[in-house]
């Protein structure tokens, strides 16, 4: 019994072990690089594409909401086009840090690290990718 108390105390110890972690694939330093490089400039072009995707997309849409004719588009362009760009703006600002972080991390100093990747206008900002 003394002899198996010893083997009982390894195996309690490697079994609450944490496992290790895997290896990384990229270089550490241009990661790191790809974060600081990619997060204010996603922010930056999230901010942009996010206000200008979603007031355009709002302006139709509150028009078309109002009738489409004179007075929905006199009252819902100007309208979708404040809202859009504020709520679109500010999530932009928050999806372009997030993919600067996210992507600069995985494919540091690439197009989706600062939120340059497809269209302009093809931007979604409430669609995060935690």
């Amino acid at each position: 019994m003394k002899k198996l108390l010893p083997l009982f105390g390894v195996l309690l110890l490697t079994s609450i072990m944490p496992l290790p972690a895997p290896a990384v694939e990229a270089n550490p330093i241009t990661s790191t690089l790809g974060v600081i490089v990619g997060a204010p400039i996603g922010g930056i072009a999230g901010l942009f594409r996010g206000a200008l995707s979603k007031g355009t997309e709002y302006a139709d849409d509150f028009s078309e909401g109002l009738g489409d004719g004179l007075l929905g588009r006199v009252i819902g362009v100007p309208t979708g086009l404040i809202v859009g760009h504020v709520t679109g703006g500010l999530t932009g600002i928050v999806k372009g840090v997030v993919n600067g972080v996210k992507e600069g991390i995985d494919d540091p100093l690439s197009a989706g690290s600062a939120s340059l990747e497809g269209d302009f206008l093809d931007f979604e900002p409430y669609d995060m990718d935690l």
